[in-house]
């Protein structure tokens, strides 16, 4: 046998399988720095902490802690004149704008019974004020129908866009008329993508109104960074929470997701920003559908 030969061979086997070991430890490694669980002792301390102030957890609190990329995105424009003609039909009417019109950067457009408005090339609010009744009942799933039927007609209902949450209530804008609300999410490879949304009011009148404001994906900065975990984000949101409802007060929805705000660049508003950066934010949803978002990365 030539045992040089076999040495060799040896040497190198070894080296391989070190290799070989030292990338599955870096591997295992590495994926514990992207995600860390947090124990359910501090679980349960803060969910104590929350019935402490009177707030009922009615919602999972997700246990992972992982790292997470800043995305850069802008808001999608909607030419106004074929916005109105698509949603009232080629007779409307645009109305002469007022200084305050002016100021907002807000065009108006009516026809018979339906009126919308464009702000900014940006934010959709359409009206229809027709008295004509269906004959048929409403229910969630018939509202979805066509709800979701409304959207796709406009070219709204994309792959990004998603169904959050229904209410039945009476809305002011509608003259306390009892109304079924549907709440769309935009998202990006499954989390949220807010500030963007889609609010559709159904009634036995059909769709009445309707609000958006979408944003579009540019790209993914490279580096990541841990964010908080959900359990931070609730002990953050819990005084702004208490100011601002009347018990009872219950937490309906944590999740993660991606967060832009206009005002993080200026004293402004979205009416002055075309596009930006959007921050892994924590969203945290209450029982009467209001949603509070919390900046996920560590201060």
């Amino acid at each position: 046998m030539d045992w040089s030969k076999a040495k060799n061979i040896l040497i190198v086997a070894f080296i391989a399988t070190n290799i070989f070991l030292i990338y599955n430890v870096q591997s295992r490694l590495f994926r514990q720095e992207e995600m860390q669980l947090i124990n359910d002792k501090y679980i349960s301390n803060v969910e104590q902490h929350l019935n402490d102030n009177n707030i009922e957890l009615d919602a999972h609190i997700p246990r992972e802690i992982i790292s997470l990329p800043i995305l850069v995105v802008r808001y999608k424009t909607f030419d106004s004149d074929n916005t109105a003609k698509s949603f009232l039909g080629k007779d409307y009417e645009k109305q002469i704008p007022t200084l305050e019109d002016k100021i907002l950067k807000r065009e108006i457009f009516k026809s018979a019974d339906k009126e919308l408005i464009v702000e900014s090339s940006k934010r959709l609010t359409y009206k229809n004020m027709s008295p004509e009744k269906n004959n048929y009942s409403l229910n969630e799933k018939t509202v979805k129908k066509i709800s979701n039927d409304f959207l796709k007609q406009y070219n709204l209902m994309g792959e990004d866009i998603e169904l959050a949450q229904i209410y039945y209530g009476t809305e002011d804008e509608f003259e306390d008329e009892f109304v079924y609300k549907l709440v769309y999410n935009q998202t990006y490879k499954n989390k949220f993508l807010g500030e963007s949304y889609i609010h559709v009011y159904v009634s036995n009148r059909g769709v009445i109104g309707f609000e958006a404001m979408l944003l579009e994906y540019e790209k993914t900065q490279q580096h990541k960074k841990q964010i908080i975990p959900a359990t931070e984000a609730l002990m953050r949101a819990t005084s702004t929470i208490l100011k601002e409802n009347e018990e009872p007060i219950i937490v309906k929805d944590i999740e993660i997701g991606y967060y832009f705000s206009p005002t993080y660049y200026m004293e402004s508003d979205w009416k002055e920003i075309e596009s930006g950066t959007a921050f892994p934010s924590w969203k945290i949803t209450i029982q009467n559908g209001k949603t509070y978002f919390i900046e996920a990365y560590k201060n």
